[in-house]
């Protein structure tokens, strides 16, 4: 018996399907005790539908497609070496859909102020209480009627403290 595989035009498809959603970026305070933990203890997370402790989201300000490109002017760090030296990829903007979508979301410096931040997902097809105002762009918690499907998680490492001097910008590359 055999298992079909999932073609890069299939992957194309997911990704404008995953694109055409109400997408989130959240973020959360997590777990504290992931602090000491090594890389290799860390929690699995493709079980996970929720963040441990989300502190509010964010309408993305920019989801495009991507395509992987030695040379294309965005740049996303995917790990470090051995030596603790940043290792990156690099892609380049396209209009047809693609396996892989950029996503680029632009905290402002209010959300989450002052707290611990340990976690980020992408989730699509939330949907927020019907009595916000129009054009709202971050929601806390207890502004989520229905949080979505979590697409994808993240253990952020390390923990950084959220400023009220600072806007936060996340980026990312989803392969699907």
């Amino acid at each position: 018996m055999s298992i079909a595989t999932i073609t890069l035009s299939g992957r194309a498809f997911m990704a404008a399907a995953v694109k055409a959603q109400n997408l989130h970026v959240a973020w959360g305070g997590g777990d504290p005790a992931w602090d000491d933990m090594d890389e290799s203890d860390l929690p699995g997370l493709v079980g996970y539908t929720a963040l441990v402790n989300e502190l509010g989201r964010r309408v993305p300000a920019a989801v495009s497609f991507v395509q992987p490109d030695p040379d294309g002017p965005i740049i996303i760090p995917i790990g470090q070496d051995g030596q603790g030296n940043v290792q990156y990829s690099r892609y380049r903007q396209v209009m047809d859909a693609t396996a892989w979508l950029y996503v680029r979301c632009n905290f402002d410096n209010a959300d989450a102020a002052n707290s611990v931040i340990r976690e980020m997902a992408l989730f699509g097809g939330a949907v927020v209480k019907p009595e916000l105002p129009p054009g709202q762009q971050y929601f806390t918690p207890a502004q989520i009627d229905e949080p979505g499907f979590m697409v994808a998680m993240e253990i952020v490492r390390p923990r950084f403290e959220r400023s009220p001097s600072v806007r936060e910008s996340y980026e990312f590359v989803l392969p699907v």
